[in-house]
């Protein structure tokens, strides 16, 4: 998310429009502090403000994150809770951007991101938005190595003899070729199966456990809805899934990081109508 220019918010009646702008978000760390901004007054417009209909109450908070307490109060809850926020904003110096060391805070842009978050101001992000783009980018942060290993591994992988790779980036390695029926999107099939992280780690397994699995053909990750689809049953292959056809940037539990490829041994054993 980047902006080129700064421009004057457009005015939204009954929500201090002086105050909401556009800002320039040159880079991940610009839009991460604007973000981390934005949720936050979204969710105290929410939560705080949601009967603030006049927008006078938010005006008067958005005074007191920088101004703090004052003589001639006219209303100690919302003052005191802006000071909060403010001392709260100006925290994230010393422990880091979201606790990251290595984001530097800007407080312009946290600031200007919560008044926006406040006050409804959408132009840029929305609450929703705001709250994915941190999340997915402090993965990449934190898990951007497992990215790459992924990614290095299906490249090299993609080379060896017998593995084919399909236009969506699943490869698959036939063991066993049958030449049963092959499932459709709309079907239940019942499969065993054995997953395992790229450097072998077992996640799940329906062949320890001693009991196939069914279910819908579409009930499954990306790469599985594609490999069943192509697999007639009596089959037993190989699928190498790359993170954007398994559990993509959030992952899955406690042992599937985010942007991690996975590798299942499938064996189709029946369509169940």
């Amino acid at each position: 998310m980047s902006n080129d220019s700064v421009k004057a918010g457009k005015a939204i009646k009954g929500k201090c429009p002086s105050q909401v702008k556009t800002v320039v978000l040159a880079n991940q760390n610009d839009s991460l502090n604007y973000a981390f901004g934005y949720l936050n007054g979204n969710e105290v417009a929410m939560y705080v403000f949601a009967m603030d209909s006049t927008g006078e109450q938010k005006k008067e908070f958005i005074a007191y994150i920088n101004k703090g307490l004052k003589s001639n109060i006219t209303n100690p809850q919302i003052a005191n809770m802006g000071e909060q926020i403010g001392k709260s904003i100006k925290e994230q110096e010393s422990v880091g951007l979201i606790g990251e060391p290595s984001l530097a805070t800007d407080f312009v842009l946290i600031k200007q991101g919560f008044i926006n978050g406040l006050l409804g101001f959408t132009e840029q992000m929305d609450g929703t938005q705001a709250g994915e783009y941190i999340q997915n980018t402090m993965n990449n942060i934190k898990y951007g190595s497992v990215k790459e290993d992924g990614e290095k591994f299906l490249a090299e992988n993609a080379l060896k003899e017998g593995v084919k790779v399909t236009e969506s980036g699943l490869q698959y390695e036939v063991l066993k070729m049958a030449r049963g029926k092959k499932p459709a999107a709309t079907d239940r099939v019942k499969v065993h199966y054995h997953g395992t992280l790229i450097d072998g780690t077992v996640f799940d397994s329906s062949v320890r456990r001693g009991e196939p699995a069914t279910f819908g053909v579409t009930q499954v990750i990306q790469g599985w809805v594609e490999a069943l689809q192509l697999m007639p049953v009596g089959s037993k292959w190989k699928l190498y899934i790359p993170y954007n056809l398994a559990y993509g940037e959030q992952g899955a539990g406690q042992m599937i990081a985010p942007y991690s490829a996975l590798i299942f041994e499938v064996e189709l054993l029946e369509i169940i109508k």
